[in-house]
């Protein structure tokens, strides 16, 4: 069958079913790596599946989108959402790896939905500060601020 989407044809798509296949994979053949195959990519590699987080006592399960920022304070990992500050029991790099391409990290210790950015000024030093729409901040550290300016098309 064919993937098709607002008329615009994008690709053709073949599905094997073989039943004795102990292992599902995806093989992608193209004659280059372009918009269309990074967009199916990014949707192949990010997670649908809720988050578990505590608010004091209790357990709750946070969207992939409701997330702003995860992010190391004092050896814990908590996740920011529009109004709350929610303690994570994963490590950051097993959220990252949950999540996929629905955060990217922008230092050592954070993580930002990239749809949750206010906006981004320059600071100190050439330093990129990002202001979030829940009104929180982070600095994008050197080493990661290639890839984020290639993330956001700058």
């Amino acid at each position: 069958f064919r993937i098709i989407i607002d008329k615009e044809e994008l690709m053709n798509v073949q599905i094997q079913i073989e039943p004795g296949l102990k292992e599902q994979y995806i093989v992608i053949h193209t004659n280059a790596l372009n918009a269309e195959i990074e967009q199916l990519i990014d949707s192949l590699s990010s997670s649908d599946a809720p988050l578990a987080a505590m608010r004091e006592d209790r357990i709750v399960l946070l969207r992939p989108e409701e997330l702003y920022m995860v992010r190391i304070e004092d050896g814990a990992v908590f996740l920011y959402t529009e109004k709350e500050k929610l303690r994570s029991k994963k490590r950051l790099y097993e959220i990252e790896q949950q999540l996929g391409n629905a955060m990217i990290r922008i230092s050592k210790t954070t993580l930002v939905n990239i749809r949750c950015i206010d906006y981004a000024e320059v600071s100190f030093g050439g330093a990129l500060m990002l202001k979030l729409k829940n009104k929180e901040q982070d600095y994008v550290s050197r080493t990661y601020l290639s890839a984020f300016k290639k993330a956001i098309g700058i």
